[in-house]
């Protein structure tokens, strides 16, 4: 899959092509559905599959309070490519983009650069000033210029609407199960290893660092993760929040990984929570709270001990 950073309407890029244009925060089964709609008929069509989205998100932009990401952008173009994507657009969302007419963009992007042979979009997508981008207004234009138009249904799962915002609720609750029957896949989070303070390593607890460009919608607290390195699974303990004994700010994910000793700063690592074990909080001391993580690392084993086991009675 050919990703592009967009800057320019004359970037290079696909001349034509069916595409869609959204957010697909999460990338779930509604998003998925929409996706292989868009590869299946570009194949069709003898054309390119592409896809448009922002970022950073637009309620980043233009909201005080944005709601958390569910997907990183990594995994995010990870499960673009899987679904057969041919390629994947990150536009950069700003005030000035947001207030860009439904007619100019039209215009500036789906018929001079991507010279646009069908538009796909969800059934509850807007776009452009004031959200005036509506279904009917696109309708409206693939007429004028000439290219087909589909909106894609709304898609039900047990007959409960499959949303981003739906998956932040149950993500919210640390509900894992729930979050993996919308999404058709395990909740993770793949972001690149950083440096961190060491203190962990002091503690003897070395942990992996990765601080997500925006926050994610767990709660803050400590939880019993697998974790994915170079294709292999291990097991481990995950914080995830501010790190307030050490007077942290802003929110990390950090993961201690069992009987792991490697350097790998600056690799992709995919993490996959499973269990909330408890709320992250303040602790008297390092050493108290040494003792806890060392509490914490029992408990995780014990629950991903107790995970193999059932999953080995179901076989």
């Amino acid at each position: 899959m050919d990703i592009f950073q967009f800057r320019r309407t004359d970037d290079a890029g696909p001349q034509e092509a069916v595409l869609t244009i959204g957010n697909f925060d999460g990338v779930h089964l509604g998003h998925q559905a929409l996706i292989r709609q868009v590869v299946s008929e570009a194949r069709e069509m003898g054309v390119r599959s592409a896809l448009m989205t922002f970022h950073p998100h637009p309620q980043s932009v233009l909201r005080a309070d944005p709601p958390p990401m569910i997907t990183t952008v990594p995994l995010r173009l990870r499960l673009f490519e899987q679904l057969g994507l041919d390629a994947a657009y990150l536009v950069p969302f700003t005030r000035q983009f947001a207030s860009k007419t439904a007619q100019a963009f039209v215009r500036e992007y789906l018929l001079t650069h991507f010279r646009v042979r069908k538009l796909i979009i969800g059934f509850d997508f807007h776009f452009g000033r004031n959200r005036e981008g509506s279904a009917d207004v696109l309708r409206r234009l693939s007429v004028e210029h000439g290219f087909a138009f589909e909106v894609f249904p709304e898609v039900l799962l047990a007959g409960e609407k499959v949303s981003s915002s739906r998956v932040r609720e149950v993500l919210s609750q640390a509900d894992f199960a729930g979050a993996e029957r919308l999404l058709g896949r395990p909740y993770s989070v793949l972001e690149t290893v950083v440096h961190g303070e060491q203190r962990g390593r002091e503690l003897g607890f070395p942990t992996l660092n990765q601080v997500p460009e925006e926050r994610l919608p767990l709660p803050f607290g400590v939880y019993a993760s697998r974790i994915e390195v170079d294709g292999r699974r291990h097991d481990g303990v995950s914080n995830y929040g501010v790190r307030p004994t050490v007077e942290g700010s802003r929110p990390t994910l950090e993961t201690y990984v069992f009987d792991f000793d490697r350097q790998i700063y600056g690799e992709r690592v995919e993490v996959f929570p499973l269990r909330l074990l408890r709320p992250e909080r303040k602790f008297p001391s390092l050493d108290a709270l040494k003792e806890q993580i060392a509490a914490d690392r029992d408990a995780a084993q014990a629950y991903l001990t107790s995970l193999d086991a059932a999953r080995e009675t179901v076989r």
